[in-house]
């Protein structure tokens, strides 16, 4: 179970195709120097709700483990609009930690999985496998990443010392739970 919770962290990186779109990242010149994905994504106020429910869910431990990881990460305004366009879900998951822990799984794969490897994926319409067991699809529309069609990523490569994180702009939902 830490296993998958650590994979939850891990996000799809990006390239210099999204920088226009990127979210402002903690500096990090290198993932030596820059710290576990729970530090980087603590450093950064745009994950706040992601940083609060993966201590709800008791995934900081293993999130900060060895790695390495790819995380997709949903900011703040993603859980947001989750919040407001689908409130049960959100409250379920929320509330039940076993939910909790299912969905921030399905946002992180095993090993580092940088932009471009994302991409090389996506120009050939492929998946990737999640801690949680289930895949995520890879699409590009025009020059950007999408995730299971509408989750885009916004900020690409974000250096951390276990792994890799990739800001997304909505709340990727596994298919067994929707």
């Amino acid at each position: 179970m830490k296993a998958r919770i650590a994979v939850l962290f891990a996000v799809v990186a990006g390239t210099s195709v999204f920088a226009a779109t990127a979210l402002a990242a903690p500096a990090a010149p290198s993932a030596a120097s820059a710290g576990n994905c729970v530090v980087v994504a603590s450093s950064n106020k745009n994950f706040s709700t992601l940083v609060s429910l993966v201590k709800q869910a008791g995934l900081v431990k293993t999130l900060s483990g060895k790695g390495p990881f790819t995380i997709m990460a949903p900011t703040n305004a993603a859980f947001a609009k989750l919040k407001a366009t689908a409130p049960d879900t959100f409250k379920a998951v929320t509330t039940d930690k076993a939910l909790l822990t299912k969905v921030l799984t399905y946002h992180v794969i095993p090993g580092k999985v940088p932009a471009t490897a994302a991409i090389a994926v996506a120009k050939k319409n492929g998946s990737v496998k999640t801690v949680q067991g289930e895949k995520i699809a890879l699409s590009l529309k025009g020059a950007s990443l999408f995730l299971n069609v509408n989750a885009k990523v916004i900020a690409p490569n974000v250096a951390c010392s276990n792994g890799i994180i990739h800001g997304i702009n909505n709340v990727l939902v596994p298919p067994s739970v929707s």
